[in-house]
């Protein structure tokens, strides 16, 4: 019967272990010996059982645990129920004895749901070397598809260790995958003036692409080609033309 039981008393008793079932407790007393339990384990078991019956024994009922964890319930009227020590308390396995150790290093795996042989090997050695000096002789280490490792100790009692606590996933190689893209922040740079690579958006009067982080860069003039020069000196030679004909106007007109 799953969660607490009953101690079913007998029939026609009018007494008070005849009108009162005892509940005994849903989990019972781990301890070193079932036939010689020490008296920090009857404490443990005496105060499971008033926790089961706390708003059934009445009050100056007396709860006293033998040995082999039996426990004797004596009522104020001076009748009595037995709860078997087998229904209260149970041997200490290798499992309760032995707290294994969780290796420090993770074992990094490409796909965390379903490991390689290698990735098991690798996650059970990992669990052996830590806990080389903590599990007994005997004990076997297996390894599920998901990193999980289970230790069976030689009573076959059985501790388990989560695989997220063994493995973890292998990451991309942020190098190679963010190099072109700059997700990780940064930009790749490269000396290729043709490349049309932008730094900072700074772009040259002519169109072409700036190679440099300054937007003084935009700001600079193209190199002179000589071609404002002459159209200066054509100017200038035409006024002078020009001039030169009204002189010799005004000569002709005084001669």
């Amino acid at each position: 019967m799953p969660g607490d039981q009953l101690v079913q008393g007998q029939k026609g008793d009018t007494t008070d272990a005849g009108k009162i079932t005892p509940t005994v407790p849903g989990d019972k007393v781990t301890v070193k010996d079932p036939s010689h339990l020490t008296d920090d384990e009857k404490n443990q078991v005496k105060n499971n059982v008033d926790n089961a019956n706390k708003d059934k024994f009445p009050e100056g009922t007396k709860v006293t645990v033998g040995d082999d964890g039996t426990t004797t319930v004596t009522y104020p009227d001076g009748s009595k129920d037995t709860i078997p020590g087998s229904d209260l308390v149970r041997q200490s396995t290798d499992a309760d004895k032995t707290t294994p150790s969780v290796p420090e290093t993770k074992v990094p795996v490409t796909n965390p749901s379903h490991l390689t042989d290698s990735e098991k090997d690798q996650v059970k050695t990992n669990v052996t070397n830590a806990n080389k000096d903590t599990l007994p002789s005997g004990s076997q280490i297996t390894v599920g598809d998901d990193g999980t490792a289970t230790i069976t100790y030689p009573d076959g009692s059985k501790d388990t260790i989560p695989g997220r606590d063994l493995i973890k996933g292998i990451s991309g190689n942020k190098h190679d995958s963010n190099s072109s893209s700059g997700s990780n922040g940064t930009i790749s740079n490269t000396d290729d003036e043709t490349s049309g690579d932008t730094v900072n958006n700074a772009e040259s009067m002519n169109g072409n692409t700036a190679k440099s982080g300054s937007k003084n860069n935009s700001l600079k003039t193209l190199p002179q080609t000589g071609t404002k020069d002459v159209t200066i000196l054509e100017i200038l030679g035409l006024f002078l033309s020009l001039f030169g004909l009204l002189g010799l106007k005004k000569k002709h007109h005084e001669e």
